[in-house]
């Protein structure tokens, strides 16, 4: 039996209350990319923080990474951008517990 819900979009079947249901939890996805240094404890604890909330990619940055941070403005690590679900992003450097606790504590 095909169940009808109704929401704020009208009257929609399981499988059209599926997807969207589906759309609204990916809306709240955020994503972290951060560059590391090999040996850097505010890398790992910046990168242990933001796991416990949002998928993490660690890269650990080469030579051309560090030039290029540098011509940006970074002058340590970690580099840390969070990319959030409404398209926009933040990017910082260093370990910084603020930047962090705006995310782990939403």
């Amino acid at each position: 039996m095909t169940r009808v819900w109704n929401t704020d979009y009208g009257n929609l079947y399981d499988v059209e209350h599926r997807i969207i249901e589906k759309l609204s939890r990916e809306e709240k996805h955020m994503r972290a990319i951060i560059y590391t240094r090999p040996g850097c404890q505010k890398c790992r604890h910046t990168a242990m923080k933001l796991k416990q909330v949002m998928p993490v990619s660690t890269i650990t940055a080469d030579a051309d990474d560090y030039e290029r941070f540098r011509k940006l403005g970074y002058q340590s690590f970690p580099v840390v951008t969070v990319y959030k679900a409404d398209g926009t992003h933040e990017t910082w450097c260093n370990l910084q517990v603020d930047k962090i606790k705006q995310y782990t504590e939403e």
